[in-house]
């Protein structure tokens, strides 16, 4: 048959768009999410109250900064 066009809505390189911002801005809300999550489950089971819970924040916001920076740069 051939090749397949590609879709309009497929991330192009170089990241233009308001797709793409709203794409970066999930992914750091969902790794600050998920990873704040994580600290706040720590803190409660491990009887601290504030401990985690930063530090769960802190590192999905640096994780999330890190897959956003590889997605755009390949």
């Amino acid at each position: 048959m051939g090749r397949l066009a590609p879709s309009a809505g497929l991330m192009t390189s170089g990241g233009n768009g308001p797709g793409e911002a709203w794409n970066v801005f999930g992914t750091l809300i969902a790794g600050m999410l998920f990873w704040g999550l994580v600290g706040f489950g720590a803190d409660r089971l491990l009887g601290f109250h504030v401990l985690f819970l930063p530090i769960g924040l802190t590192v999905g916001l640096a994780a999330a900064m890190y897959l956003v920076i590889y997605r755009l740069t390949r």
